[in-house]
């Protein structure tokens, strides 16, 4: 049985970022950061490989954005009606003064929903952004 050639690199983190990622190692019983991070980039692409095929999807973009910053909310209220035809509905909730979740329930060709995803993370003042997309 062959073994794996192991590459090694350098990342440059902010410490809290770091904390956090030590913390929820910890919490998953893992002991060290190599074999996390790779769990990690192993999960992050099986949930991208949506993004290279063909045909139909559906499923959700959740956004969190700061409404107070650049003109979000506007920006991602025309980012929806310029993609009309592919959003099923959307549900706002209001998480605190500044903060906004945006659910979005997709339903279209994957080019479409690339776009629209591409459009998305060009704005300013979003926070994060998670898909979810089933192949159907």
């Amino acid at each position: 049985m062959e073994t794996e050639e192991i590459a090694r690199f350098s990342v440059s983190i902010p410490k809290s970022l770091l904390d956090e990622f030590d913390k929820w190692l910890r919490s998953h019983g893992m002991v060290n950061r190599s074999e996390a991070l790779r769990q990690v980039m192993r999960s992050f692409i099986a949930q991208s490989k949506w993004e290279f095929q063909e045909g139909m999807v559906c499923g959700t973009v959740t956004i969190i954005y700061d409404h107070h910053r650049h003109d979000a909310v506007s920006e991602i209220t025309n980012i929806q009606h310029k993609y009309g035809d592919i959003i099923v509905c959307t549900t706002h909730v209001h998480i605190d003064h500044s903060n906004c979740l945006e659910a979005i329930i997709l339903l279209g060709e994957i080019d479409m929903i690339k776009k629209f995803l591409v459009d998305l993370n060009s704005l300013k003042g979003i926070k994060e952004i998670r898909t979810s997309m089933v192949n159907i």
